[in-house]
């Protein structure tokens, strides 16, 4: 009897999950083995980078966010178990629509990456946790999710969904004040 191994594997939220399948020609009364034992997980490649590691470190908790303008893109990165990194930026008026999205690497990162909007006390706003190849948070949402933001400091942080996730990003920070009312409809008034 000849016997083909066939494999696969998945990662989700920083766990690769593996079947090992050995199938068999088939035996009178059986059309498919299985077999358990068979473990053909590929490992993880690591491409992530120095430079995407240390950018904008230490900034591994609230208190220590770094400061960024919407022109501060990454390339950045999870890159050691528990590791988590926070921005900090300013609203300029309590009238803008802000979104902070990320952006997972496309290749050789493991794991989901959640978000996480502050307060600049550290109260939560909102966040975000969902599977996909990114996390976007807008305010003010549709859904009520997340008000219109104050003027001032806020934070965000990027974290694993899990402690032992490793993968790059990419943010987008943008903060687009209300239109002005025009000054003749202000008169009108």
């Amino acid at each position: 009897m000849r016997a083909t191994p066939l494999a696969a594997s998945r990662t989700h939220r920083g766990r690769t999950l593996s079947l090992g399948v050995l199938v068999a020609a088939a035996a009178p009364g059986c059309s498919l083995v299985l077999d358990f034992s068979y473990d053909a997980a590929p490992p993880p490649v690591d491409a992530i980078n120095q430079t995407a590691c240390d950018f904008r470190e230490p900034n591994d908790d609230l208190a220590s966010a770094s400061p960024i303008t919407t022109s501060d893109t990454g390339p950045a990165a999870i890159c050691t178990d528990g590791d988590r990194d926070f921005y900090r930026f300013t609203v300029p008026d309590s009238s803008s629509t802000v979104t902070v999205a990320i952006a997972f690497a496309s290749a050789g990162g493991v794991g989901d990456l959640d978000l996480t909007l502050y307060a600049a006390a550290g109260s939560v706003i909102v966040n975000r946790q969902t599977l996909g190849s990114g996390e976007t948070i807008t305010c003010p949402a549709a859904n009520l999710e997340c008000t219109t933001l104050a003027m001032g400091d806020y934070v965000f942080e990027v974290r694993g969904a899990t402690g032992t996730v490793r993968n790059g990003y990419t943010m987008a920070l943008t903060v687009t004040p209300s239109a002005m009312p025009d000054a003749s409809m202000i008169d009108a008034m």
